[in-house]
């Protein structure tokens, strides 16, 4: 018993003294292997961030579109900076002072200084007083979070924003004075000897109150660096490198640079700081606080593949703050290429082309045009018109927000818009298909549709009569009367049917955020609390009219469903994905995919195709505009009536070559209503945008 007791004592003492020399192994290894001269000669290792950089955007036909541009930011780094506010304070007078001696100090003011005036002179801006600013709201939380002293029963480490909002709100007169606040500062950060005694003179103190103030606004910690001033020219870098001021620094920052400004920018989208709102979400998927990250459009949706990764550099410092060495611990990882399905000229030619189609009609103020593939899906052109420059969004973005054309909106993407006549297309197609009836078949057009005896619309040709008309004839010459009563035989059940199978009211596929417009029928009626459907609703339908409203993009793929035979594709506008750099490799490619497909008849296809051919041949404006391309297109105009005192909108759809399409546009031109109504200029006139594409398609 004795000797497995002893045994016992044995192998724990045996296994103790193994944990030991395992620990004093490591200790002699870190002393030895860990840089053992960092306490002893007072060096500081800290890491700092490589940026990687940002992909870059390209057109289907690899021409640049988004690319990078590089500058360098002078920073403030709050680890490496001295260790008192005091000493902080002479070295940030000493940046502040070359910033003057270079003319650049009114580059560094910050927007959120919540006074006018100098120091000691402050008084509140009028933003300081509004509350409703961003100035105002940012100064409560100064402070809430500096805990300044508050008449209130709150706890100073309760205090909220919106508490003291409230608290303000009701009691005026204990909201900190001017003097108060200042004072506050000055004695927070050091500018006071311990009898109260300003340490700095009064223009110093301005300075140093209104840089401090900024870099609280800006969470400037160990986490967050503080940029001081952005785009620093080489000259200015080497003036200020000679200060040798502790903490401070210069980053190499990638900008976006856009190589057609003006142009694409609805599709492209900006980039910028992580949304607050946002930031819990990105943070669990590995982003820093200060990373930049797609805000809206294919910069948003394409984030995965354009993000890079960012890397570690170690920096040594000596003990005055003097780098000694330095060194890459992970080397920053470029984000990948995303090359568009876009045409940037055809982009260009429609974005150029809507502009003169607007100035041309009388009554107009805005459009929208998209070009797709119709045997793909890929979305060649994505025009809204007006637009704006990325380039200076930032600066003109109050500017852009107030404009009654509204620039910002994307009218291809979230404009919905009755069809109008455009709609027939699909209806001769489906008609056919149906059996309702053979593109032979005459129907009697005598200016009124007289089937009912309470509704009894007429065609726009009244008081004249198109007579006998056909499938191609009456998409030639747009008969309503022919529609009112196809729709009628046809019913809005085998309507829905076929329009549904076109994708209308239906998502297209495209990653961007649209509107999926809405497709007239008693099922919209019922889960909206409208009226009930009636017949008269489903013969107005028909020509589309109704409720019927669809965005550009939709009305193009619509168009190209029939035309294509009845195979109706997923828009896109991802073309691939190629690693970064010239001599890049294809790392993922969009496949075709189909989202539904409709049996139409060849006969259908034959109507449909041949009477927009006829509609393009014989209309004036069509042929004046278009008559000199190489191939023969297909068309057909829509006029979109929107109430009495209303100007009309004006839709023009196009296929080319008619007879086996490779290209389809859709064009809507959007009226003033605060200008009076232009009648010399009809829809077939909205076909001028579309003519300057197919212009640049074919090389003309």
């Amino acid at each position: 018993m004795k000797n497995k007791f002893a045994l016992r004592v044995f192998c724990i003492m045996a296994v103790f003294i193994a944990v030991c020399l395992i620990f004093v192994i490591r200790l002699i290894s870190i002393g030895v292997t860990a840089e053992p001269n960092l306490i002893a000669t007072g060096r500081y290792e800290r890491r700092e961030p490589i940026q990687s950089v940002r992909g870059e955007i390209y057109d289907r036909n690899g021409k640049k579109i988004v690319g990078n541009a590089y500058s360098y930011n002078l920073v403030l780094d709050y680890d490496a900076m001295a260790a008192t506010q005091l000493e902080r304070n002479y070295d940030i007078l000493k940046i502040l002072r070359a910033l003057q001696a270079l003319d650049l100090l009114d580059s560094v003011e910050g927007e959120s200084f919540p006074f006018d005036g100098t120091y000691p002179d402050y008084t509140y801006s009028s933003k300081a007083r509004d509350t409703d600013s961003d100035v105002y709201y940012r100064l409560l939380k100064r402070i809430a979070e500096n805990e300044l002293e508050i008449d209130s029963d709150k706890p100073k480490n309760e205090l909220t924003v919106s508490y003291l909002a409230d608290f303000y709100a009701q009691n005026p007169d204990k909201f900190p004075s001017e003097e108060e606040l200042a004072q506050w500062y000055t004695t927070r950060y050091q500018m006071r000897d311990e009898d109260g005694k300003l340490l700095f003179t009064n223009e110093e103190i301005d300075l140093l109150i209104r840089m401090r103030y900024d870099m609280e606004v800006s969470d400037f910690s160990i986490y967050n660096r503080y940029t001081v001033l952005t785009d620093v020219s080489e000259s200015a870098i080497a003036y200020i490198e000679e200060l040798s001021v502790p903490g401070s620094e210069f980053e190499t920052v990638t900008t976006r640079e856009y190589l057609y400004p003006g142009y694409a920018s609805h599709i492209l989208g900006q980039v910028g700081s992580i949304p607050a709102e946002s930031w819990e979400e990105y943070k669990a998927q590995g982003y820093d606080m200060n990373d930049t990250v797609g805000l809206s459009g294919c910069e948003l949706v394409f984030e995965e593949y354009l993000r890079g990764e960012d890397g570690v550099r170690v920096i040594v410092e000596d003990e005055n703050g003097n780098i000694i060495d330095s060194r890459v611990e992970t080397r920053a990882v470029a984000g990948n290429d995303v090359y568009l399905t876009i045409d940037i000229e055809l982009q260009i030619a429609a974005e150029d082309g809507l502009a003169e189609n607007v100035a041309l009609i009388g009554d107009a103020r805005a459009g929208a045009l998209t070009a797709i593939d119709p045997k793909s899906g890929e979305v060649l052109v994505l025009a809204s018109y007006p637009s704006y420059d990325l380039t200076t969004y930032n600066e003109n973005y109050n500017t852009l927000v107030k404009d009654p054309a509204n620039p910002l909106y994307n009218r291809v993407l979230n404009g919905v818009y009755t069809p109008g006549s455009t709609f027939k297309v699909g209806m001769v197609a489906a008609g056919i298909t149906s059996g309702a009836l053979k593109s032979s078949t005459c129907l009697r057009c005598e200016g009124i549709y007289t089937y009912y005896d309470d509704y009894q619309p007429k065609c726009w040709y009244y008081p004249n009569a198109h007579g006998d008309v056909n499938a191609m004839y009456a998409l030639q010459v747009s008969c309503n009367c022919y529609f009112y009563e196809l729709g009628r035989v046809m019913g809005i059940d085998v309507m829905n049917k076929y329009c549904s199978a076109y994708g209308l009211g239906e998502h297209t596929g495209i990653e961007l955020p649209e509107k999926t417009g809405i497709l007239a029928g008693p099922a919209y009626r019922e889960e909206n609390g409208l009226l009930g459907w009636t017949a008269g609703n489903t013969i107005a339908a028909a020509i589309g009219q109704s409720d019927n409203s669809f965005t550009p993009l939709q009305i193009a793929n619509y168009i190209s469903t029939v035309t294509n035979g009845g195979t109706r594709y997923a828009l896109h506008l991802l073309k691939e994905v190629r690693t970064y750099g010239d001599r890049s490799e294809c790392i993922y490619e969009t496949e075709t995919e189909v989202l539904g497909s409709v049996s139409l008849s060849k006969d259908a296809v034959y109507a449909a195709r041949q009477g927009m051919r006829q509609m393009a041949k014989y209309d004036s404006a069509v042929s004046k505009y278009m008559g000199d391309l190489p191939v023969a297109i297909g068309g057909k105009t829509g006029t979109a009536q929107r109430g009495t005192d209303k100007n009309d909108n004006r839709l023009f759809v196009c296929t080319a070559p008619y007879n086996d399409p490779e290209i389809v546009i859709s064009v809507v031109i959007e009226p003033d209503d605060d200008i009076p109504k232009d009648n010399a200029h009809g829809s077939s006139y909205a076909c001028v945008a579309a003519a300057r594409v197919l212009e640049e398609y074919y090389g003309q």
